[in-house]
């Protein structure tokens, strides 16, 4: 759901041409852990000092926004230079792969903090920003009838494709459960109908993405396949009990936290059973109750696009952007890139006024960077 740019379009599904590598279908189970694929960066040697970058420097870390055009123009490179943490690619960055390499080369070799270049590029044809680019697999609905060890072949093949482009994350895989609707809002950008095949077929494809050489975030947190509302237009309302939510909504998501993933995309959704007044992306019952406590995820928080109708109804950009890390989001995501510093000029405004602590944006600083593997400042932890 990240962003706010219509679905981009693919070419037919073929099979990837890789063939290493499997993920069993045993053992993804609740209760059941798996070996991390993507463990945290050493420490560095005890006792070396921790010098983190100016306030600023830090905020402007915490954002992924997207941006215009094809080529390195005035517009990225001041993101950049303004020491943005990531940039999100869609469609329209998106000319050939010789362009797209080119320019990702020109905003990577210019940034001072390495820089993190996310995409959502999901099996299918729903979400697919480099169409005709990357090597294109079936949708998630269908990858979820197959065997995993295919599954996880198509994930590594698309992760192969996207760090040979320059690409370091996917905002992927959907980890979204849709009952008996797979024409709903998630429809079959979700791997299947219950939780347990939705945990077999996403965690052999996050599996995979991570072996290709990409960084994971799974979505749309708590769970927004039960819905029928576009968040993009307004809020969704998730009205399922604790016991209902411990049992289907979070179940992927717990089997894919205890695999190894990276990160979660938290969705624009009123979970009633945990917080009936404040979004999940503004919650801290959500983030720092449900994610974090219950279900034990210590790696990097993004929020969905904040300019979506579902947050922008209720709250300006600027202000949401406050709440959201307030709440426990490490990773801001905006799609517009003209509103970057009025966000950063709020947030700062709210350290000097108190409403948001240091400690909360040094946390997030140095999350962003564990999950890009910078570990210039690991020993800050």
């Amino acid at each position: 759901m990240a962003g706010c740019d219509p679905p981009d379009r693919a070419g037919p599904a073929a099979p990837p041409s890789t063939t290493s590598g499997s993920v069993a279908a045993a053992g993804l189970g609740v209760g059941v852990a798996a070996p991390e694929v993507n463990p945290r960066p050493p420490p560095h040697a005890a006792g070396r000092a921790c010098h983190l970058p100016p306030l600023r420097t830090q905020l402007a870390q915490l954002l992924l926004v997207g941006f215009p055009g094809t080529t390195a123009n005035a517009a990225s490179r001041r993101l950049v230079d303004q020491g943005v943490g990531g940039l999100l690619l869609f469609g329209r960055n998106v000319a050939s792969a010789g362009q797209v390499r080119s320019l990702l080369r020109a905003l990577r070799s210019r940034a001072e903090i390495p820089l993190e270049v996310a995409v959502d590029q999901e099996p299918g044809l729903r979400v697919a920003r480099l169409a005709g680019i990357v090597r294109a697999a079936p949708a998630a609905r269908q990858l979820g009838r197959m065997p995993p060890e295919r599954v996880h072949r198509y994930g590594q093949a698309l992760g192969r494709d996207l760090a040979g482009l320059g690409i370091t994350a996917n905002l992927a895989p959907v980890l979204d459960v849709t009952a008996a609707r797979w024409d709903g809002v998630i429809g079959d950008r979700s791997f299947g109908a219950d939780p347990a095949t939705v945990s077999r077929a996403a965690v052999a494809f996050m599996r995979g993405l991570a072996d290709g050489g990409i960084a994971t975030v799974g979505k749309h947190f708590p769970g927004h396949g039960a819905t029928t509302v576009d968040s993009h237009r307004r809020l969704p309302v998730v009205r399922g009990t604790r016991a209902r939510l411990a049992t289907w909504e979070l179940v992927p998501f717990r089997d894919a936290i205890r695999t190894g993933l990276d990160g979660v995309m938290v969705g624009h959704l009123l979970v009633t059973a945990v917080d009936a007044r404040a979004p999940a992306t503004l919650s801290g019952a959500v983030i720092g109750g449900l994610l974090r406590e219950r279900l034990g995820f210590d790696g990097l928080v993004v929020s969905d696009a904040l300019e979506m109708g579902a947050i922008a109804a209720s709250w300006p950009l600027p202000v949401a952007a406050e709440r959201a890390l307030a709440a426990g989001v490490d990773q801001l995501l905006l799609s517009d890139h003209t509103r970057v510093t009025a966000v950063l000029d709020r947030l700062e405004q709210a350290v000097a006024a108190g409403r948001l602590s240091h400690a909360r944006v040094r946390e997030a600083f140095l999350r962003v960077q564990r999950f890009k593997r910078v570990d210039r400042w690991s020993s800050c932890w």
